[in-house]
């Protein structure tokens, strides 16, 4: 174990003397709405290599880890995926392009009723606040002009000035007392190209927050100022009447016409499902699956020495797959409480896999599922060995250098890592596993700082204060949706498809990890309910999902239960766990 360790050590971010080099043969199946698709074009991005698909959707090409795959077909979105080192075989699905059309499309667009205009306010810049509701300008059948308030001066001396290198074809004019041809106005007054008549010209007219002004407001602060539109005299006038003759500047500020979210004082937002009612019937229960026939024959064993027997017999046929050591190890340990026999299997699994990292990860989760700690450590370190380049080796070691309560080398590679991204010197938000290893090392100085010999510190944690759920994934091609539902009944979804979310996925490729982590607080208690949705790892392979539940986190009584699930049936939304938020 200590020369492991030593090992260890020695690696850095640099080296990359063990990274693979030979070519991977990879091959698989392409497919358009479930049928074969022929003359799909497959390239290595960068180079002159390429072949297409055959008849059947078929294909078979040689690519280096790290390359990327292109798929392409007139009409489909083109798909790019980075060869890893045990990827051996795609099977993609194309799906229709949808692009944006340069020119100008005219039709005809719904018109929105006011609640509705309401609740877009804050995050639709062309609608305006008038005294007499909200106007879509996009929407109101004549031009209007609208001027983000980020756009006018501040420096400026007043909002006339402010306002008059933003309103082409007006003028502005100063009225003094007051006059006939002011309509009353006094001081400096705007002139609406069109506003009244060539011999009796009039002054638009001032809105503001639904107030009006026929004077220009001179108390404004521009930077107070959110939005200002400019409507024109005919316009103007059915709206207001004929004090509006003018034209009127509409003019909304800051915080006063955006509706919050209940109980905040954040805007509303218009992006969260608002109809995102949990249906009962729409999850499954995970335990609900009806197990492999190898199982099914195992369990009809009477005894152990016939269960062993029969399993002996089954590796003959099902000893190609991880899953078959992993499945059976679980039952021998379930039905017949036999450590030694789950164990031994186990280790058969190490011996048979111990070239394949994703194999690994997968036996990994299980050895930590059921305490094995420090037999998972010398897995997650011939994994480390084999991946030195990915940040998910680093993470998963150091989490389990926490965990064996060698807190010393886990602070080393969490800092190793940062200091290799410099993340040390990253003040502002970070995502994906830069996220992860910040929150987790930030957790162990501040948790465990007396055993690391320093002072008891507040916890930098103290923003994910309550419960810290971490799911983690052993094959990076796995696509699926996350569906967390509120003890209130409602749900959100969190996509990791290729279709959704690609740039996240070109991160966790490109860096090297398969994780996220998400934060229930203490907002919202009750029972919450975790489902997923599986949609295939483009192998033929089932994904291994390890989900870890973190109460308390961040504070010295924090606690942690491991789950893991294998994923092989598809579009089957199911029932992971729940948990209760006190």
């Amino acid at each position: 174990m200590f020369r492991y360790v030593f090992l260890i050590l020695s690696i850095t971010l640099v080296c990359s003397i063990n990274a693979q080099t030979t070519k991977n043969t990879i091959s698989g199946l392409v497919t358009d709405y479930g049928q074969p698709k022929a003359n799909v074009n497959i390239s290595i991005k960068g180079t002159m290599e390429g072949i297409q698909t055959d008849a059947q959707g078929k294909y078979s090409i040689n690519a280096n880890p790290g390359d990327v795959l292109v798929f392409s077909y007139v009409g489909m979105k083109t798909i790019e995926i980075i060869v890893e080192d045990v990827t051996s075989t795609l099977n993609i699905a194309m799906v229709p392009k949808i692009e944006e059309l340069d020119e100008v499309v005219v039709q005809q667009k719904k018109r929105e009723n006011q609640e509705q205009l309401v609740l877009d306010y804050g995050s639709n810049k062309n609608i305006i606040r008038t005294a007499y509701g909200y106007l879509d300008t996009e929407n109101a059948g004549y031009a209007v002009n609208v001027i983000d308030g980020s756009e006018l001066n501040p420096a400026a001396i007043d909002i006339i000035s402010a306002l008059q290198a933003k309103l082409p074809g007006t003028r502005v004019v100063d009225f003094g007392s007051g006059s006939q041809t002011g309509g009353g106005a006094t001081g400096k007054g705007i002139l609406i190209r069109g506003g009244g008549s060539v011999n009796n010209p009039k002054p638009a007219i001032f809105e503001v927050d639904g107030t009006i002004f026929t004077s220009a407001p001179d108390f404004l602060i521009i930077d107070n100022i959110d939005r200002v539109a400019v409507l024109p005299g005919l316009a103007a006038v059915v709206r207001y009447g004929n004090i509006a003759a003018g034209g009127v500047i509409i003019i909304n500020t800051k915080g006063n016409n955006i509706i919050r979210e209940p109980g905040t004082n954040k805007a509303y937002d218009q992006a969260k499902l608002r109809n995102n009612v949990f249906d009962e019937r729409s999850v499954q229960s995970y335990v609900e699956r009806e197990p492999p026939k190898y199982i099914r024959d195992m369990e009809a064993a009477k005894t152990l020495t016939k269960a062993e027997a029969i399993y002996g017999n089954q590796k003959k046929l099902y000893g190609s797959s991880p899953y078959f050591y992993l499945e059976s190890a679980d039952y021998f340990k379930e039905k017949w409480n036999s450590a030694g026999k789950d164990r031994a299997i186990l280790k058969e699994m190490n011996v048979k896999y111990a070239d394949n990292p994703v194999a690994l990860k997968a036996l990994a989760y299980t050895l930590e599922e059921t305490d094995q700690l420090q037999e998972a450590l010398a897995v997650y370190i011939d994994i480390f060995k084999m991946r030195p380049r990915y940040a998910q080796s680093y993470r998963d070691l150091a989490n389990m250098y926490t965990l064996t309560e060698n807190y010393t080398k886990a602070l080393g590679l969490y800092a190793r890592y940062q200091t290799s991204r410099r993340l040390d010197t990253v003040t502002g938000f970070l995502q994906g596993i830069d996220a992860i290893i910040r929150t987790e090392s930030d957790n162990l100085m501040a948790v465990k700082a007396t055993t690391l010999g320093g002072a008891e510190v507040q916890a930098k944690t103290g923003d994910y204060a309550g419960i810290r759920i971490l799911i983690e994934w052993n094959n990076s091609e796995a696509e699926f949706d996350l569906q967390f539902v509120n003890p209130e009944h409602q749900y959100s979804i969190w996509s990791h498809t290729l279709e959704s979310n690609e740039a996240l996925i070109m991160d966790e490729k490109t860096k090297g990890y398969s994780s996220e982590q998400f934060l229930i607080d203490r907002s919202l208690p009750g029972r919450w309910r975790i489902n997923l949705k599986y949609y295939g790892n483009k192998s033929y392979e089932p994904t291994s999902f390890k989900a870890t539940v973190y109460y308390d986190y961040g504070t010295p009584a924090q606690r942690r239960v491991i789950k893991v699930f294998d994923f092989s049936e598809l579009n089957v939304n199911r029932e992971l766990f729940s948990i209760v938020n006190p």
